[in-house]
């Protein structure tokens, strides 16, 4: 039931509703019983840690590169900032991957001190800190200005760093249009 909550990306309120229940009785189980929202958030939590704790392990061992990507954005009804953290990598197999590293509430000021602040806690989180190949922001100049002390925490000497910094392609052409 969690999992199909998380992965569907359906509400805490979708094994309670009376549709469900009705399938869940009549189709799986005549017993069933829908968990509470409570019990559901409470299982998600857990298995945000034992997935979170897994890519840490993961990542620990890991011995290729990683390109990160950082978005920041409002939730203009709430006026609440987020900043997103994305890991995107070639494992041994040649297949490519992409993780969701952090998605934080961040309503600190959008200065490059602060951007680089949370982005250096999330990379030491994962142990990412000397595995970043590049980085992709947005044309933001705080993102920009970030960048050579990023590119100094990581010390990605690879292509000499000429290709350390990658703007996102869709924010270079929305600009142009």
């Amino acid at each position: 039931m969690i999992n199909l909550i998380v992965e569907e990306n359906l509400s805490y309120l979708f094994s309670e509703s009376l549709a469900f229940k009705d399938y869940a009785q009549i189709y799986l189980n005549p017993q069933f019983r829908a968990y509470s929202r409570k019990t559901i958030k409470k299982e998600i939590i857990r298995l945000y840690r034992a997935e979170k704790d897994r890519l840490q392990m993961f990542f620990a061992n890991f011995d290729g590169c990683v390109t990160i990507c950082s978005d920041i954005w409002e939730d203009t009804y709430h006026h609440l900032h987020y900043l997103g953290l994305t890991a995107h990598f070639i494992d041994n197999d040649w297949n490519l991957h992409k993780r969701v590293l952090a998605f934080r509430e961040f309503n600190d000021r959008h200065t490059a001190e602060h951007i680089y602040i949370l982005i250096e806690c999330i990379l030491n989180e994962y142990n990412l800190i000397d595995k970043v190949f590049a980085i992709g922001f947005d044309n933001a100049s705080n993102n920009t200005a970030v960048i050579p002390r990023l590119h100094e925490l990581c010390g990605s000497n690879t292509l000499m760093g000429r290709f350390f910094h990658q703007r996102c392609a869709c924010h270079v052409i929305n600009l142009c249009v």
